[in-house]
């Protein structure tokens, strides 16, 4: 089975970055946060039964940053569509789900994910044993989505940055008949109390 995944990330620069985060600790701090989150991400992820990875940068403008940065036999750089952040991601799923059979997308801010984590999803899609897997997050959204098929309802009507995100996910993928496996609920770093949480 050929699986792929995606790392949904933006250049750690001060004002670009974790806004919430920074209201607090500012936005340098802030962005240096984000640094050393999204290095870790990237370690894990380099670390998991994934051999083939996609950086889905957020802007244009900051392809040259990451490519300049991740080996090129590891990391393959891409871009982000407009939008809000299902289309996104509906975008960035469907693109490469052309070319592999299943595909794992997580974001780079979270705090304490493992790489057994991106491994089980792998086991689980690999293995066909389900259809759909999710990383629930604390603050009712998710951090982490698996797919065998593409599948625009579920990223479509979703109230983002909200804390009935992962439920409300999880309703429509009961509604499309998908097989879904919930993994172990992990913190995102959006504000300075859920900086106790990175490991």
């Amino acid at each position: 089975m050929t699986g792929a995944l995606i790392v949904f990330a933006r250049e750690p620069r001060p004002g670009n970055v974790k806004t919430r985060l920074a209201a607090t600790v500012g936005e340098s701090a802030a962005a240096e946060i984000y640094a050393q989150l999204l290095s870790r991400s990237l370690s894990i992820a380099e670390r998991s039964r994934f051999s083939t990875r996609y950086l889905f940068a957020a802007d244009s403008e900051e392809i040259d940053y990451f490519a300049g940065r991740l080996a090129n036999d590891m990391w393959q750089v891409r871009v982000q569509c407009q939008g809000d952040i299902g289309q996104r991601m509906e975008h960035a799923i469907a693109l490469v789900l052309r070319r592999h059979q299943f595909v794992v997308l997580v974001g780079s801010d979270v705090a304490d994910s493992k790489t057994m984590d991106l491994d089980h999803a792998w086991k689980l899609l690999s293995s066909r044993s389900k259809s759909a897997v999710v990383g629930p997050s604390v603050d009712g959204g998710y951090w982490l989505i698996g797919l065998r098929k593409t599948e625009p309802m579920i990223f479509r009507g979703i109230p983002w940055s909200t804390d009935r995100v992962f439920r409300t996910t999880i309703a429509r993928m009961d509604g499309l008949g998908l097989e879904v496996n919930c993994l172990v609920p992990r913190h995102d770093v959006d504000e300075a109390a859920d900086l106790c949480y990175v490991v």
